[in-house]
C-alpha cells in the first residue's frame, strides 16, 4: 500500500467544510495488512432554539447558549468510529459517600430514607474505543444527577409537576449524559457547537483489517468456515491461519443437586446388544422384569402355634385369618384361633 496516497486522500477534508474528529492527516497504516477507512457521518441540525424541531440529534442548551450532541446522535458517531458499549452499571453518589466516611468516623449511621439526597443517582459506563494499531482500549465515564440541584433548578420546586415528571428518568438520563462524556473523550467532541458547525459533516477515520491482503483473506475464510461448521456438517478444512480466537466463554456452574463433571448429558452410554443376558437374568439394560408379588404374612395362633387360616360363625358368615386375630386381640389381648378362643372362654365361665 502506498502511504502517501492514502494521505492524499484524507487531505481532501478542510476544516471549513468538515468537523474532523481525529487528525486523519498523519493516520498511516503499519503494514498492508491493515487499511485506513473513512465514515463521513451528517447530523439532523433541523432543531430551533425552543427545542420544537424534528431532530433528535442535536438539542439547544440554554446555559451556554449553542447546541449540544443528544444520545442518539453520539450513537451515530459511536457506529462510524466502531465504539460500542461494554459495560453499564449503577454507582455511589457523593451524598451516600460522605454518609458512609461520616458512619465510620462517629460510629452513628444516619437513617437512610430522610435525607435531602435520597433521589440522587450515578450512573458509569465503559466504552471500547480501537486504537490505530489495531486493538483496543476502554474508557470510563460517570455522571451524577443532584435531585436537589435539579429540583431548585426547576419551576416548583420538588413539588412541582416538572420535577415528578423528570424523577422516573433521571437514571436514564445519568445514563446518556455518562456515556455521552465518555463519547466526547474518545472522539474529541466539545460540549457545545453552533448551528454552523453542526450542518457540516463529521469525519472519523479508523484502521481495519485489509481484506485484499492474501493472509488476512485466508484468516477470514477460516474464521468463515468455522462458524458455519457450527451450524451445518462440513468437511474438516486442512490447517490455516485464522484470527485470533474470541474471549473464553462464561463457565457455568453445575447445579445444586448435580456433581460436576456428573451431568446426565455428559456421555451417552453404550447400547448394549440384548436387554437379557446370556445366562437368562436381567443385566440392567432396557425395562426390567416387574417385581414378584409378596407372600402373604401368616398368622400364628400365640398359644398353639398353629397357623390361622379362617372360619365361619354360626349366622354362615366367613372370617379371614386378619378378622380372627383382630376380633381376638380386642377380647383376650391376644392373637388366638378359635379353638383356643373357645378354650378361654370356657375357663372364663369357670
Amino acid at each position: 500500500m502506498d502511504y502517501s496516497q492514502t494521505i492524499v486522500q484524507l487531505n481532501k477534508y478542510p476544516p471549513e467544510r468538515y468537523n474532523v474528529l481525529v487528525p486523519v492527516t498523519t493516520m498511516q497504516v503499519a503494514s498492508n495488512l491493515q487499511r485506513i477507512t473513512v465514515s463521513e457521518v451528517q447530523l439532523d441540525t433541523r432543531q430551533g432554539p425552543n427545542n420544537d424541531g424534528p431532530s433528535k440529534d442535536i438539542y439547544f442548551e440554554k446555559s451556554a447558549n449553542a447546541y449540544a450532541i443528544t444520545k442518539v446522535g453520539g450513537m451515530k458517531l459511536a457506529a462510524a468510529a466502531n465504539i460500542s458499549i461494554v459495560e453499564t452499571t449503577p454507582g455511589r453518589t457523593e451524598g451516600c459517600q460522605r454518609c458512609i466516611e461520616m458512619a465510620r468516623a462517629t460510629g452513628k449511621p444516619r437513617v437512610c430514607g430522610t435525607c435531602e439526597h435520597v433521589h440522587d443517582v450515578a450512573v458509569t459506563v465503559t466504552v471500547r474505543v480501537p486504537e490505530p494499531s489495531g486493538g483496543f482500549r476502554l474508557m470510563k465515564a460517570t455522571r451524577e444527577i443532584d435531585c436537589t440541584l435539579e429540583a431548585a433548578r426547576m419551576k416548583g420546586g420538588a413539588g412541582g409537576q416538572q420535577y415528578q415528571r423528570f424523577l422516573p428518568y433521571r437514571t436514564a438520563m445519568a445514563e446518556s449524559k455518562a456515556f455521552m462524556r465518555a463519547i466526547r473523550a474518545a472522539l474529541g467532541l466539545v460540549g457545545t457547537y453552533p448551528i454552523e458547525d453542526l450542518k457540516k459533516p463529521f469525519i472519523v477515520a479508523r484502521v481495519v483489517p485489509n481484506l485484499d491482503a492474501p493472509e488476512i483473506k485466508q484468516a477470514v475464510a477460516g474464521s468463515y468456515l468455522q462458524s458455519m461448521g457450527m451450524l451445518f456438517e462440513m468437511p474438516a478444512p486442512a490447517q490455516s491461519a485464522a484470527l485470533p480466537p474470541p474471549q473464553a466463554a462464561v463457565d457455568i456452574p453445575a447445579f445444586a443437586d448435580e456433581e460436576p463433571g456428573q451431568l446426565p448429558w455428559d456421555e451417552a452410554p453404550p447400547e448394549p446388544p440384548d436387554t437379557w443376558s446370556d445366562q437368562g437374568g436381567y443385566n440392567g439394560w432396557g425395562d426390567p422384569p416387574p417385581p414378584p408379588e409378596p407372600e402373604p404374612q401368616r398368622i400364628i395362633c400365640s398359644q398353639c402355634r398353629r397357623e390361622i387360616t379362617g372360619g365361619q360363625s354360626r349366622n354362615g358368615r366367613k372370617w379371614t385369618p386378619e378378622d380372627i386375630a383382630g376380633y381376638s386381640q380386642r377380647t383376650f389381648g391376644r392373637v388366638l384361633c378359635p379353638a383356643c378362643q373357645d378354650a378361654a372362654k370356657g375357663g372364663q365361665r369357670r
